[in-house]
C-alpha cells in the first residue's frame, strides 16, 4: 500500500488531516485544469472547490480502481461540462498571467500560446492534448478520465499532434 492508499483509507475514515494532505497534493492541478475548461478565476476556484466537495462526498464509494489523480480529473471533467451547460454569461476572454496568489501557487507559463497552439482541434482533441501536455497525465490516466480504451487516446493524441504540426507548419521529427 502507497502512501496516497494509506492517506484514502485514514480519510474514509475520518482523518481530516489525511483528507487535508490529499486535497493539498491536487488541488493546483486540479484548478489549473479547471481554468483552462472555464478561463475565469473566480468560476475556476468555485468549480475546483465544488470538485473536492463531490471527491470528498462520494470517498466512500471510491474503490482503488485506477489512480486517485484521474479520479479527481473524471470529476473536475464533469463538474466544468456542467457548469457550462447551465452558463448563461459570456466568458471572461482575458486570461490572467498569474492564475493564484497564494503561496506555492506557480505563475501558469506561455497560456496565450498553448491557446494557439490547440487552435486547430476540436473540443475533444483539446481536452486529451491539455489532459496529456498541459496536466501531465498518463495515457492510462486519460484514459480512465475520458472512458476510452488507452489504444483510443495513443491514438488520438498522435493525430491531434500531426494535426497541430500540420497547422504550425513544423516537420515532424
Amino acid at each position: 500500500m502507497n502512501q496516497e492508499q494509506r492517506q484514502i483509507k485514514a480519510a474514509k475514515e475520518g482523518d481530516l488531516s489525511a483528507l487535508n494532505d490529499l486535497i493539498q497534493s491536487y488541488y493546483l492541478e486540479i484548478y489549473k485544469y479547471c481554468f483552462w475548461h472555464i478561463k475565469n478565476k473566480e468560476q475556476a476556484e468555485d468549480i475546483t472547490q465544488e470538485t473536492f466537495y463531490k471527491a470528498i462526498r462520494f470517498l466512500a464509494a471510491y474503490k482503488n480502481n485506477g489512480t486517485f489523480r484521474a479520479f479527481l480529473y473524471k470529476i473536475a471533467l464533469n463538474t466544468c461540462i456542467d457548469h457550462q451547460k447551465k452558463k448563461t454569461e459570456m466568458p471572461d476572454e482575458h486570461i490572467p498571467e498569474i492564475i493564484y496568489e497564494e503561496s506555492g501557487f506557480k505563475q501558469l507559463e506561455d497560456t496565450l500560446d498553448f491557446e494557439r497552439f490547440l487552435a486547430p482541434l476540436n473540443d475533444r482533441q483539446k481536452e486529451l492534448i491539455i489532459l496529456r501536455f498541459g496536466q501531465n497525465l498518463s495515457f492510462r490516466e486519460i484514459a480512465e478520465v475520458t472512458g476510452n480504451k488507452l489504444r483510443t487516446v495513443q491514438t488520438e493524441i498522435r493525430r491531434s499532434l500531426k494535426k497541430i504540426e500540420k497547422h504550425t507548419g513544423k516537420e515532424s521529427k
